[in-house]
């Protein structure tokens, strides 16, 4: 089969700006490298900040942006043979795959967290005429990139949440129980209801919890999040004061407040809020805070509630394969496809950004027609 000479893509020239359809020749590929035709690649809220320029990363322009992808094989190198699981691969089969990790610096071989690496290469952030984001039609994947195939049961709008809200909460998890975990009986409290708060709902759901509350001030959320499991829902707007409202979700837990509260929302208000939330002992697990800017918090309120406090970003190629699991597992119990609200195709990824933004899709797709 022919390797395409260019693939059309969605590009970022300029932040602020609206992304161009451009054709970007597809690069030469080096030996190991993959070629892979965009199926699905999902927009996540962390592209919708990047396009505005609201991050605290700055990657240089020209970008083609997504890190969400569900790709289908279009070339395959013969020393490639399986995926990192051991499980045969061939052209047409559909794989995703996580960042690149140089695999010999410190955190990869004596931590063993690569998404600590310190010479990592993204998907989604790198110069577009390197074709590696997911808004485009070809994609490519670098020679030493871990990737999974996905499972023949698992649909693409099911598995593509896998590639970035599903392995970050599946991460996270593991550091949660690395703490203890959620023990039977526990009450959770998850703030903000986006793709990462559904995963952290379903996720807790499949625990020990007697209660999983979900917080969001948008209604459409709050009723997915029942669908993923949530025993009661909090509309912040139906208690604007905030102290009325800390002791609604405390009576909710049963008068003590959250045995463990997962913070998903990214508001630096909810995150110090939820210090007033915490029983004693409790463990708080922060998912969702992107920005550098600062809140006040009172430091002895770690001490009185006697509180562990995780964060944790990201997730590599374990978490994938674990959350992959996890839907094949539960997904005749949960709609995990429902996850994507609406489809666009490639030409129109700036109003599935717009959208996202707006709240009109709990979770934006582009395809390829």
């Amino acid at each position: 089969m022919d390797i395409p000479k260019t693939s059309k893509a969605m590009v970022l020239t300029k932040f602020k700006e609206p992304l161009e359809l451009l054709d970007i020749p597809v690069p030469e590929l080096k030996h190991g490298d993959m070629l892979c035709k965009v199926k699905l690649a999902s927009v996540c809220g962390t592209d919708v900040h990047l396009q505005r320029d609201e991050l605290s990363m700055h990657p240089p322009t020209p970008i083609i942006m997504g890190h969400e992808t569900v790709g289908e094989i279009f070339y395959l190198p013969d020393c490639v043979k399986t995926d990192v699981a051991g499980t045969p691969v061939k052209v047409g089969d559909r794989i995703m795959w996580s960042h690149l990790f140089d695999g010999t610096c410190y955190s990869c071989k004596v931590l063993h967290e690569p998404v600590l690496c310190e010479k990592s290469r993204g998907y989604g952030f790198s110069n577009a005429y390197e074709l590696r984001g997911g808004y485009a039609e070809y994609e490519v994947v670098l020679s030493g990139t871990d990737f999974v195939r996905v499972p023949d049961d698992v649909t693409d709008e099911e598995a593509v949440g896998a590639c970035c809200a599903g392995r970050t909460v599946v991460n996270a998890f593991d550091k949660l129980y690395n703490c203890g975990g959620i023990h039977q009986g526990d009450a959770v409290v998850v703030t903000g209801v986006g793709p990462v708060g559904l995963y952290a709902i379903v996720m807790a759901a499949q625990s020990g919890a007697s209660k999983v509350i979900a917080v969001d001030i948008s209604e459409n959320r709050l009723e997915f999040a029942k669908k993923w499991g949530a025993t009661h829902v909090v509309n912040p707007k139906d208690h604007p004061d905030a102290g009325e409202r800390v002791k609604f979700i405390r009576d909710l837990c049963g008068g003590r407040g959250a045995e463990v509260i997962i913070e998903c929302s990214g508001s630096l208000s909810v995150f110090a809020e939820n210090f007033d939330i915490l029983s004693n002992p409790a463990k708080y697990l922060i998912i969702g805070q992107t920005s550098d800017d600062s809140v006040p918090i009172v430091p002895n309120k770690f001490q009185r509630h006697n509180a562990v406090v995780i964060g944790s970003h990201s997730g590599d190629i374990r978490h994938y394969i674990k959350c992959l699991k996890f839907i094949q597992a539960h997904k005749k119990k949960y709609p995990f496809g429902e996850i994507i609200s609406k489809k666009y195709e490639l030409k129109d990824a700036n109003q599935a950004l717009e959208d996202m933004r707006a709240g009109i899709a709990l979770k934006a797709a582009l395809v390829n027609k």
